[in-house]
């Protein structure tokens, strides 16, 4: 594992333990993981916000003497980055090894995408949203790109539960969908990066039209982790990730990992309405397709 991967790991290690302070710290950290830190600890801590004992925590916190320590990291990490990986593909994916190693290599990095992911969540934050979902009257979820393909996944799911669920994919009708949301409805806007403004606008809009509202996203301080009432965090990586420019591997495992959670709270909440409704479902289809191949 390389340096730069050891950052982070140690980050998501102590993610949950961090005062809100250092979680700022931790979240640029993650953002530029490949970057060298140049600022003095005032320099950097003024950048952020935040205190130079705040800087100086954190450091500790991650088990390094202080700051300098946690700086030399930084520059070593940097200097190790493949500059010829191909952008938002996991730099452990060699373009030379044969694809039975690819596969294997794939399946550990997804792998800890989504315990990285379990690793962030909240309790009582789950609680919270399963338990609006359960309680909502119409679910609307919205994504653009490859966070449109989970929201589509997600509609499918709860429909088939006896959930109104429908999907937008498009600024324009996500705008309109935000506008004429009812009180007892519930949006959900899914975005890795979350910087896509339609998904934050969106989001912003249905919440002061009085619904409910959960963000999935890898940044907490995003303007879609800020749009939504809740944000459920996706573990984010060291891939290097530029907005348009293909998926993100991890990130888009992490929010299907994310919607399945809500599926089985969900299904598995306090009555049976929803196994029941799933039940009906499959009768339905089956009945379909015995008379469509008859």
């Amino acid at each position: 594992m390389d340096k730069n991967s050891d950052l982070l790991d140690r980050i998501q290690a102590q993610y949950a333990d961090l005062r809100k302070s250092e979680k700022v710290v931790a979240d640029y950290l993650r953002r530029h993981s490949t970057d060298k830190l140049q600022q003095s600890i005032t320099e950097f801590a003024k950048t952020l916000g935040v205190s130079d004992a705040t800087v100086s925590r954190f450091s500790r916190a991650l088990g390094y003497s202080g700051y300098p320590d946690l700086k030399l990291a930084l520059a070593e990490a940097s200097g190790s980055v493949d500059r010829n990986s191909v952008v938002n593909i996991p730099s452990e994916l060699d373009r030379n090894d044969p694809l039975i190693t690819l596969s294997a290599k794939l399946s550990v990095l997804l792998s800890n995408s989504i315990l990285g992911t379990q690793k962030l969540l909240d309790e009582q934050l789950l609680e919270q949203c399963v338990g609006e979902l359960r309680s909502c009257d119409q679910v609307v979820l919205i994504g653009v790109g490859g966070a449109a393909a989970i929201c589509m996944e997600a509609a499918h799911l709860f429909t088939k539960a006896g959930v109104d669920a429908k999907s937008y994919d498009d600024g324009y009708n996500q705008i309109v969908a935000a506008a004429n949301i009812s009180k007892n409805s519930l949006m959900i806007g899914i975005s890795h990066t979350g910087t896509t403004a339609d998904i934050g606008n969106a989001l912003t809009l249905a919440r002061k039209n009085g619904a409910s509202t959960i963000a999935i996203t890898s940044e907490p301080h995003s303007l879609v982790g800020k749009s939504a009432a809740r944000t459920l965090l996706t573990w984010n990586s060291n891939t290097p990730s530029v907005p348009l420019y293909g998926d993100f591997l991890e990130g888009r495992m992490s929010q299907l990992f994310l919607i399945n959670m809500l599926y089985v709270g969900l299904i598995f909440g306090s009555d049976d309405s929803h196994t029941q409704k799933l039940k009906a479902t499959a009768e339905a289809l089956e009945a379909y397709y015995r008379h469509d191949l008859g």
